[in-house]
């Protein structure tokens, strides 16, 4: 699958609206066929969160004309991908989730720790990405659709993220009621990028 399939929508400028689009289609073209993209932890099937993220972005490569910076296969663990955003100066750190909720919009990269992790009040990036210890993170996702009230309150959020063993990739709806701090079921969320960054 790629981004010039038929009726994939081009986005080669950075409207949201085309955004949206694109990344609607290509979730519900990655559904449509559960049995190719199930779950796998062989690394060269790129199958699992860091490897549906990156066939992403290389979709995304084609379908922006080459207007945006994208990480390659060589990042291929969520640790390693928030350590690129990082290198990019786009990766910015969730220690108060609450008071972030306006950073999750379509088109934004989330990354989460692993199940029980505790969010250090003091985090840095290289306790994120295992620069000098077993990294914090541990799941990646791409923001697909918001719900929010019409005073703007987030309400939930959809997350097309690779999944876990005998699941495949595909979406999933975050709610306020049952994920008060906006993580993925356990899993905290602990930073977050734009996925689109102009290759300046």
């Amino acid at each position: 699958m790629n981004g010039e399939k038929a009726g994939t929508p081009l986005i080669c400028d950075d409207q949201p609206e085309e955004l949206a689009a694109f990344l609607e289609h290509y979730a519900a073209e990655i559904e449509s066929e559960p049995d190719e993209w199930m779950y796998s932890n062989k690394a060269s099937d790129f199958k699992d969160c860091s490897g549906m993220f990156i066939r992403l972005c290389e979709a995304l490569s084609e379908a922006t004309c080459d207007g945006y910076l994208f990480p390659g296969r060589s990042f291929h663990s969520s640790r390693a991908l928030a350590a690129w955003y990082h290198r990019q100066e786009e990766l910015q750190l969730v220690t108060k989730p609450k008071k972030s909720i306006d950073l999750i919009q379509v088109g934004q990269v989330m990354f989460y720790g692993r199940p029980g992790t505790k969010t250090p009040k003091r985090m840095t990036v290289d306790m994120l990405s295992g620069a000098t210890q077993p990294g914090l993170v541990g799941h990646i996702g791409v923001v697909v659709g918001v719900d929010r009230t019409e005073e703007g309150e987030l309400l939930a959020y959809t997350l097309y993220h690779g999944r876990s063993s005998g699941k495949a990739a595909a979406r999933s709806v975050i709610r306020k009621s049952q994920n008060p701090d906006f993580g993925n079921w356990g899993q905290p969320w602990l930073a977050v990028s734009p996925i689109l960054i102009p290759n300046n």
